[in-house]
Parts: C-alpha cells; sequence; structure tokens
C-alpha cells in the first residue's frame, strides 16, 4: 500500500489487525472478508518460507489490506527479500539493546540515509515500470519498522528506543515479558509499563503496537490510543471456532 504510514498516523483511530501463521492464501482472504485491516505474516513462531510470505504480502494487498512481516530473526537477510516484496514494513522480534535496534531498521532505509539497496524490478518497485524516486520516497516514508520490546529492561527504556532515527515504530510483547517476569498483562505493573511505553511513542511521534487476544481487549487498547492492535491469530480463531461448533453440537448427545 502506498500511504499505510499516511494512514496510521491520520486516522481517527489505530488499524485492527492479526498474526497469520497458517500458509494459505485463503485463510489471508476470509481475513480480509472479514474486515481486519492489517495483516502480519509471522516467520517467528509459524513455518513461512520467503517465499510462502512474499505470496501472502501479494494476497493480503490484493484484497485492500496491509501486510507487515515479524522477522524470525536478527541476521536481516530477509530484510531485503521481503521489502522488495512490498511489504508495508516489517517487526524486528526480541529487540534488546539499542545498537541492534538502530542496525536492523537502518536496513530498512535506503542508502545514504540507511543501508537498504535498489531494487527497482521488485514488486516493491512496480517491476522497473516506476520511476526511482517514487521508490525510494516510498519505501522510506510508508514503510513500518517496527521494534518489538518484550523484557522489562528494554520496555524501561522506551523514550531511547523511540528516539532512534530509523525506528518509526514499537510494539509491547506481552507475552515474553510475562516469561521473563512472571508478570501477566493484567497486572498493575504491566499496566503501567504498557502506559509508559504508550507515552513514550506520542512524545517521540512514533507509532504503537500491541497484541491481544480478545475483542474487549483489542477496544480497550485502541482507546489507550494504540496504532496498530492485533486481535488474536488465524490459528486461534480457527481453532475455537471449530471446538465451539464441535461442542455446541455434540453438547448432550453422548
Amino acid at each position: 500500500m502506498d500511504d499505510f504510514i499516511d494512514r496510521l498516523h491520520g486516522g481517527k483511530r489505530g488499524l485492527i489487525g492479526t498474526w497469520v501463521k497458517i500458509p494459505s492464501l485463503e485463510t489471508v482472504q476470509l481475513l480480509a472478508h472479514a474486515g481486519f485491516e492489517f495483516v502480519v505474516v509471522d516467520m517467528e513462531h509459524a513455518p513461512h518460507s520467503l517465499e510462502r510470505a512474499n505470496e501472502l504480502v501479494f494476497a493480503a494487498q490484493a484484497m485492500g489490506m496491509a501486510a507487515v512481516v515479524r522477522l524470525a530473526d536478527h541476521l536481516g537477510s530477509a530484510i531485503q527479500p521481503l521489502l522488495d516484496a512490498g511489504a508495508d514494513g516489517l517487526l524486528v522480534p526480541r529487540v534488546n539493546g539499542l545498537e541492534l535496534a538502530d542496525s536492523i531498521t537502518r536496513r530498512m532505509v535506503f542508502a545514504p540515509k540507511g543501508e537498504r539497496g535498489l531494487g527497482l524490478t521488485s514488486r516493491a518497485g512496480r517491476w522497473g515500470l516506476g520511476a526511482i524516486p517514487d521508490y525510494v520516497k516510498r519505501g522510506d516514508e510508508q514503510c513500518l519498522r517496527m521494534i518489538q520490546l518484550e523484557d522489562w529492561a528494554s520496555l524501561e527504556r522506551a523514550a531511547e528506543f523511540a528516539a532512534l532515527e530509523h525506528v518509526n515504530g514499537i510494539l509491547i510483547g506481552h507475552g515474553d515479558l510475562f516469561l521473563s517476569s512472571g508478570k501477566p498483562a493484567s497486572d498493575p505493573a504491566v499496566q503501567a509499563l504498557t502506559a509508559k511505553m504508550l507515552g513514550a511513542t506520542r512524545d517521540a511521534g512514533v507509532l504503537s503496537g500491541i497484541a491481544v487476544g480478545s475483542p474487549a481487549e483489542a477496544q480497550a487498547a485502541l482507546k489507550q490510543g494504540f496504532s496498530l492492535v492485533m486481535v488474536s491469530n488465524d490459528t486461534t480463531l480457527f481453532g475455537k471456532a471449530a471446538a465451539a461448533a464441535a461442542g455446541a453440537t455434540l453438547d448432550g448427545l453422548d
């Protein structure tokens, strides 16, 4: 999409999305018809190949949804191919240092400001049919470069991460935060930390993201002012609906 960042900054509310873990184009189409506004193709916790991620990005955008990809690691080898594929942004998991955040987001910005190379003959470059200045401007200004802070110490320093030149989004990772701290998202201390992170992003003018498990939590996050709110994921949505249907059908028959 050519205006993803503008939509996120200019809308009356944040956008709702979900994680894509099932490597199926049909699933992405269903999510679009269901009303989701973006998806995050999850290469960290799902077996998506680079080729399949490329296809899922294309499928989402063809349905009018933005498509972000969560990287599997910090190696960086997938950054250029995914951005060339036209992904609307990348989410970097497990970021726990300023140097790491700076170095990996720098690769998402075209030289000389960053280290991204020219790939004009890719989908992002409209297969060579677009003008280089437009391609570079679109890639730098409309690409989400979001880092995921998932430990207490990093979240305490959210303002420092938000001040980095090439970071334009921060997502709080409540799952791994729970693993390291033993505190769930509902804990008052975690809620205070979440509010601190949200305040830091607002002050810096960068986007904020959160992943939640239910529509009620998603509504609360939108009311708090989060820019991107992920509601559950495709496997859980399908699994819960299937279990509910099977359970209701068999209820009282045994």
